[in-house]
């Protein structure tokens, strides 16, 4: 019998409807944001199969206009709806676009935007909304992919002396490959268009809320369109990958849509040429929790020390959390991968940490019909690799007082992390019902 996939789509409005920090740079220093230059949505895709015995295969994808989602309201929210639409929490993604122009919804992070509890209710209900729609939006769709690449990214860590400085370096390594995913109407219209690249949107850092280079090419896709074609940006392992700023421009938001138009450009080529389709596979799902190991834990005399000499006041706030909360200490923080298999050419590993580009390449070297996607369910910092830990800089040392982390990770995370994605790669499929 041949398979049918039927998919359904939503997007709901979140742009804060009042004034609170944003998320993403301590430079703002937890000030409420000043304007708004572009809208912040949520782009949800669900998908739902009849499998032979005909009971309900379905699984859920949602992309957020945010930094990245908690792990305690990715659980939340991941348990609600499955309460409420019996799609199981192994078979969903919480994803973010890792926008640093969005409200902060972490309470583990320091220094880099506080979360308004007013607003994490706001977001749960339009969650909600989102999924009723896209629940009740599902018809037989066909897919097709097509491939390009885009070169609006460039490694953001460069040598200089003996250390490692947020700087662009043309030489390091990138991943410059663009995936655009089709889901096309059995009539013929775009229901939905699904965009992955892996790079940071960091464009910006006003006090403005923004969707960045990525929320501008969405809209622009989506007004190319129908109206109700539904096109979500789904960021890859670009944790050491910034986007390369124009050299003339007369504002923030300009380079912004310098960018964004840039990108969009780039995946209308690809959506212009000759797309290959893709037959669905029976929707499949899988979930794997693993921990990572921290390096040495700093002592209470060590953390005693920071909070009387250092001259930061995030880094104090760090370590007086610690000292107030040493159960906190934990040497090791939960991993979680999951595994959205959608069709032949199209599975989804979705992990929550902020990956750095190696980790997207290892994936894709495993099988090409692997799509890596950073910044899900949750958030446990950067995951470096352990030459980078050897080396220094920002991503895997100085970022841990901001991510709310005792101390780095350990040399022995790159082993076990590629060690649980080649695990859940190779596991059996296990079909949602």
């Amino acid at each position: 019998m041949e398979l049918q996939l039927s998919v359904g789509t939503a997007k709901v409005d979140i742009t804060p409807p009042f004034a609170l920090p944003l998320a993403g740079f301590a430079s703002r220093n937890n000030r409420n944001f000043e304007n708004i230059d572009s809208r912040l949505y949520l782009r949800t895709f669900y998908f739902q199969q009849h499998s032979t015995d005909g009971s309900k295969l379905q699984s859920l994808l949602l992309s957020a206009d945010i930094l990245f989602w908690s792990e305690e309201l990715a659980d939340q929210l991941r348990m609600r709806i499955e309460r409420q639409w019996g799609i199981k929490v192994d078979a969903i993604i919480l994803h973010a676009t890792h926008t640093h122009s969005g409200p902060a919804i972490s309470m583990r992070t320091i220094g880099i935007g506080e979360p308004d509890p007013n607003y994490l209710v706001f977001l749960e209900q339009a969650v909600m909304q989102s999924v009723e729609q896209a629940v009740g939006d599902a018809e037989p769709v066909n897919i097709q992919m097509g491939k390009g690449i885009s070169e609006i990214g460039v490694n953001r860590r460069k040598k200089n002396g003996d250390q490692i400085v947020l700087s662009p370096n043309p030489e390091g390594v990138t991943d410059p490959e663009l995936r655009v995913y089709v889901f096309t109407t059995l009539s013929g219209k775009k229901k939905g268009v699904l965009t992955h690249f892996a790079c940071h949107p960091t464009l910006t850092d006003r006090n403005s809320v923004s969707s960045e280079f990525c929320g501008y090419a969405m809209e622009r896709l989506e007004n190319r369109y129908d109206s109700l074609t539904v096109c979500a940006y789904l960021q890859g392992c670009g944790g050491d990958i910034n986007p390369v700023k124009p050299n003339v421009a007369e504002s923030n938001q300009d380079v912004i849509s310098i960018v964004g138009q840039r990108f969009a450009d780039d995946v209308d080529a690809i959506l212009s040429g000759e797309l290959e389709w893709l037959e669905p596979n029976v929707l499949s799902s899988r979930r794997s929790i693993a921990v990572l190991p921290f390096a040495e834990i700093p002592t209470k005399d060590k953390l005693q020390r920071v909070v009387d000499e250092s001259a930061s006041a995030d880094v104090r706030k760090w370590a007086q959390s610690f000292l107030e909360q040493p159960d906190k200490l934990r040497k090791q923080f939960r991993f979680e991968i999951t595994k959205l298999e959608i069709a032949e050419g199209l599975t989804f590993i979705a992990m929550n940490g902020e990956m750095v580009v190696e980790y997207g390449l290892f994936l894709k070297s495993c099988s090409p019909v692997l799509v890596p996607l950073a910044y899900s369910n949750g958030m446990i910092g950067y995951i470096t690799t352990a030459n980078q830990l050897q080396e220094g800089g920002y991503e895997p040392i100085e970022s841990v007082t901001y991510f709310g982390l005792p101390c780095p990770f350990d040399q022995a995370v790159e082993a076990e992390v590629k060690k649980q994605l080649m695990a859940i790669i190779d596991e059996p499929k296990n079909e949602e019902e």
